[in-house]
């Protein structure tokens, strides 16, 4: 069994009664989107069923965590989806809040992100909108993510953001831009475009990111076009992050979302913490900070951990 002392000794992690209380959150509270994205794997193959969450499932999760609520620093309202399909997602931001979690908030691609639904958002309580908006110009961003329109989302963005500005909403935005091939010689002019319009005053940023395997769901050339981490640093997110699938799953981690392929169990037999907590996530754990990550099959595969040399821009 792996000690928690040794744990801390390599990562900045919280215990509590010898447990390891993850600092981020995701309840994915609807698997399935509007848009395809030529770097997501929401579209491959899965046995995994679209859908939204049940509330008997949304108030497991949520009820199961808040005793922890201090200890967790990020709650993520959004996995593998568009969250304004989910037709609660403003009770929920609401629920989530009222349990006392800090910095609630999701990722959205932002063509549904109208008006009426940022008022709603707003007035939930959200802390932090991530908008998804992988280029500077109509062909780039479209070619990327497929099926949403360019300038209704710039549009949905800049209006959003005002109403916040003229209301007095606290809720900051973070705008990301997924670096690839098709889009990085528009980076210098995203940036440019955007700076003016977020506010340093609420918090807000522009975020690059290279986009990572998914656990080796992009092709080959595209990873030989990251750069490696050495194979002996293990990977935080076993250790900080705790992800719950729709039905409840929850999975290894962010690369085994889409496939939930090595699942270590359901918040609807046992509660979230004592499974993030269990034999086999212990065994997992083990071989990382041994310096055996790339014997795990889907962790050798994976460059998510390349992808996290992220640029960050405030204004």
């Amino acid at each position: 069994m792996l000690s928690i002392s040794k744990e801390i000794k390599d990562f900045s992690i919280t215990s509590i009664e010898n447990k390891i209380i993850p600092k981020n959150v995701i309840v994915e509270t609807v698997f399935g989107c509007n848009a395809s994205c030529t770097m997501c794997p929401i579209d491959m193959p899965t046995k995994r069923k679209k859908g939204a969450m049940t509330d008997e499932v949304f108030k497991h999760a949520i009820d199961g965590l808040s005793p922890y609520y201090k200890n967790i620093s990020q709650m993520d309202l959004f996995g593998l989806g568009e969250p304004f399909l989910d037709k609660k997602i403003f009770s929920r931001v609401q629920y989530a809040k009222d349990k006392g979690f800090n910095d609630v908030g999701f990722a959205t691609n932002a063509d549904l992100f109208n008006i009426e639904n940022a008022k709603q958002i707003f007035d939930a309580g959200i802390d932090t909108i991530m908008c998804s908006l992988d280029g500077f110009t109509k062909e780039v961003h479209e070619s990327i993510r497929l099926k949403t329109k360019f300038e209704r989302i710039v549009s949905n963005i800049k209006n959003a953001i005002s109403l916040r500005n003229e209301q007095g909403y606290q809720t900051k935005f973070v705008m990301r831009f997924i670096r690839q091939a098709k889009n990085i010689h528009e980076w210098n002019s995203y940036l440019n475009y955007w700076m003016p319009i977020i506010s340093r005053e609420k918090g807000d940023l522009i975020l690059g990111y290279d986009m990572h395997s998914w656990g080796g769901e992009i092709s080959i050339q595209q990873r030989r076009e990251l750069q490696k981490i050495p194979p002996d640093i293990p990977c935080h997110h076993l250790f900080d992050r705790l992800i719950i699938l729709n039905d409840g799953t929850i999975p290894l981690c962010c690369s085994d979302m889409h496939r939930a392929k090595y699942t270590i169990g359901n918040i609807m037999d046992s509660s979230p913490i004592d499974i993030f907590n269990n034999s086999f996530m212990q065994k997992i754990r083990k071989k990382h900070l041994d310096g055996s990550r790339t014997k795990l099959k889907i962790c050798s595969e994976c460059t998510i951990l390349e992808s996290e040399k992220v640029k960050k821009i405030e204004q």
